[in-house]
């Protein structure tokens, strides 16, 4: 009894300590506290898309924390869906990695990015396939990601999927893939990924992947005909 009260007692000093609306927010959503949060944002008196250390807005880290129906309110409330961290990642990005369409589908409807790429190249889609969610792939597919964009290291989604060992994920990617083929910069393919991982059964389904079916096109992240440059 003595521990929780000390406990409730910290979080409350530490409200107290965070002076402005946004500090006591982002800290809500650190001690997930959701309820704490909720009430922040429900009074209409925060700035929904303030950024903390790392560039992040209280969205990205409710999606971080698997915060559903907070993440819902700072999006009735106007955060943006696409906001960028200082490292280029979006709230979608995190969705992805942490394997939750609910989430991914949620800032899709928001009017998400599902083409943005962070510093590395990456985008959503990369990080749902080295997490292996096929609802997420497939709702990312659905709202315009490209399978067939390089990050930086020239690697495809398919990369990624092939060196976790996603097999439904690896089947929905080679099909959108325009080359299963491609090369990265270290001169692997998705297959030698999938090889060197230990994904033997995985290797043999990509050896035998057909080419995407006419109009898909692999660009390296540097192409001007990458689809971040027709954007501009």
């Amino acid at each position: 009894m003595r521990r929780a009260f000390a406990t409730v007692l910290l979080f409350v000093s530490g409200l107290v300590l965070a002076q402005s609306p946004e500090e006591r927010l982002f800290l809500a959503i650190e001690e997930s506290k959701p309820l704490v949060a909720e009430g922040l944002v429900a009074r209409g008196r925060v700035d929904v898309n303030a950024k903390n250390a790392d560039g992040e807005t209280p969205l990205h880290r409710a999606v971080e924390k698997g915060m559903k129906e907070l993440a819902a309110l700072l999006l009735k409330a106007g955060a943006r869906a696409s906001a960028r961290s200082k490292t280029g990642e979006t709230p979608l990005h995190l969705a992805a990695l942490h394997a939750d369409p609910a989430l991914a589908q949620m800032l899709l409807a928001a009017a998400a990015d599902a083409r943005a790429r962070n510093d590395a190249g990456e985008s959503p889609l990369h990080w749902a396939a080295m997490t292996g969610n096929p609802l997420t792939a497939q709702a990312l597919l659905e709202r315009g990601a490209d399978a067939n964009v390089k990050d930086l290291k020239g690697n495809l989604p398919l990369h990624g999927a092939a060196d976790a060992g996603q097999e439904e994920v690896v089947k929905l990617l080679a099909s959108r893939t325009a080359e299963p083929g491609t090369k990265n910069r270290d001169g692997k393919t998705p297959t030698d990924v999938a090889r060197e991982r230990g994904h033997g059964a995985l290797a043999k389904l990509l050896e035998g992947a057909k080419p995407a079916a006419q109009g898909f096109q692999t660009y390296d992240v540097d192409d001007p005909r990458h689809p971040r440059f027709q954007r501009q």
